[in-house]
């Protein structure tokens, strides 16, 4: 390790470093010890802050490292004059060193909540501290010096972390009422932290529940980062569960109704579907018109919306079991075939949805053993164009046109043919001359 140079030392009691956060800080990257020794020669103390230390006392190495320092904003942008004004009036730069970015606040304290998300002002010390208290939950309120191979924990982290508990630092009815997303960040540290046996502390779960309102007066693009993050955790299903009773969840997705018996078993045998599955469960009740809108209600990306409609559209399809249709199947849906059929079979297990409600539960199972076992399509693009179409029918451009070549790709699929003479043999037998191309088979699974 590169020789450190001793910062300003904190106002906090220390405490030796635990063998797990020894083995993280002599594992340090020296770009990272390049930055600390420059804030430290030119007058700054710093410190590795939040999550990083939390990860570093349980034994995991953390992807992001976070730091805090006594220097100004403007002090450290005249030492890194490359650094990103990540958030320069909340007193955030973040350092470049070589191929890392670390994220560095000038320590501080926070003036008066009046949004449910920020401080309206903060004012710069060098009291670490002060900072440290200002900061959500006591598992996050920890610090390490690496230079003097110390930690500094005033809140208990430590033993809230040997113990499993999710715990406010200080009041937690202020700690809430300061930041209403706090509440999404503590759900969301139960399903993070390895294990399934984390608990919000009894105060803070009540503090939760009685300033769950105030959820609503959150951005819903911070909602939906924070909740997207919880959905997708393996064992989400019990987290939900506890958002559900604690009425989290129906302010979130704005709920008139819901049957909650049903949905929280099936929450219980969800782990196996990801986010966006996980989504159109909680929400399937409100039908294709409801999901669209509660879409656009959370501004989800488009390419989230498009995922969560076909997944809604697609679960609500009872598959055939022909090899033709599971091509079809398989081909329309994409990807995300196996999610829709795991969907659907958990819909089906809990009567959630009466177009799924006495289908056979093995039967899923039969559906996604069938589609693996079949080779994939030779070719998934169209092997015939309308020009090739119009030249051998004579049929000229315009919607019964267009409905033939999507009949023909359909039949392409279903029968995964290479060649267009193979096309061609189909174009024979089909009834085309004389029906109505309206009631010709389409694209579709319907």
């Amino acid at each position: 390790m590169t020789q450190l140079i001793l910062g300003n030392e904190s106002d906090v009691k220390g405490t030796p470093l635990t063998d797990k956060m020894t083995k993280f800080v002599d594992d340090l990257p020296t770009e990272l010890i390049e930055v600390l020794n420059k804030i430290a020669l030119n007058g700054g103390g710093a410190w590795i802050v939040g999550g990083a230390v939390r990860d570093a006392s349980m034994g995991y190495m953390p992807t992001d490292i976070d730091l805090a320092t006594d220097l100004t904003p403007d002090k450290l942008l005249s030492i890194f004059p490359d650094a990103i004004e990540t958030g320069v009036s909340f007193g955030t730069i973040t350092i470049k060193s070589g191929g890392f970015l670390y994220q560095t606040t000038t320590l501080r304290t926070d003036g008066d909540y009046l949004d449910s998300r920020r401080p309206v002002d903060v004012k710069w010390n060098s009291s670490l501290f002060e900072d440290l208290k200002r900061r959500d939950f006591t598992i996050n309120s920890m610090a390490i010096d690496v230079a003097r191979r110390e930690y500094y924990d005033p809140h208990n982290g430590v033993n809230d972390i040997k113990n499993k508990i999710i715990r406010s630092v200080g009041n937690a009815h202020k700690r809430i009422d300061e930041d209403a997303l706090r509440i999404l960040r503590a759900y969301r540290f139960l399903g993070q932290i390895e294990g399934n046996d984390w608990q919000l502390e009894s105060k803070l779960s009540t503090a939760m529940i009685d300033n769950s309102f105030k959820i609503g007066e959150l951005s819903k693009e911070r909602i939906w980062q924070e909740l997207n993050k919880i959905l997708a955790f393996n064992n989400s299903g019990e987290i939900l569960i506890k958002m559900m009773n604690d009425g989290i969840l129906k302010i979130i997705f704005q709920w008139q109704q819901i049957e909650y018996v049903n949905l929280s078993s099936a929450l219980s045998d969800s782990n196996e579907l990801d986010y966006i599955s996980k989504f159109v469960l909680l929400n399937q009740q409100l039908g294709l018109e409801g999901i669209t809108q509660l879409c656009k209600s959370l501004k989800l990306s488009k390419n989230d919306t498009k995922s969560i409609i076909l997944t809604y559209t697609n679960s609500l399809i009872i598959p055939q079991k022909s090899e033709s249709y599971l091509r079809l199947y398989r081909f329309i849906i994409g990807d995300r075939w196996r999610q829709v059929l795991m969907l659907s079979k958990v819909i089906c297990k809990y009567g959630l949805n009466k177009n799924v409600h006495e289908i056979n539960v093995d039967f899923f199972d039969q559906i996604i053993s069938l589609i693996v076992d079949l080779p994939k399509n030779k070719i998934q693009s169209q092997l015939i164009d309308g020009n090739w179409l119009m030249k051998t029918t004579n049929i000229g451009q315009g919607q019964k046109l267009g409905r033939l070549k999507e009949w023909l790709y359909r039949i392409q699929i279903e029968n995964d043919l290479s060649e267009i003479s193979d096309i061609n043999r189909y174009l024979v037998k089909i009834q085309w001359h004389n029906s109505d191309f309206e009631s010709w088979p389409r694209m579709s699974l319907q």
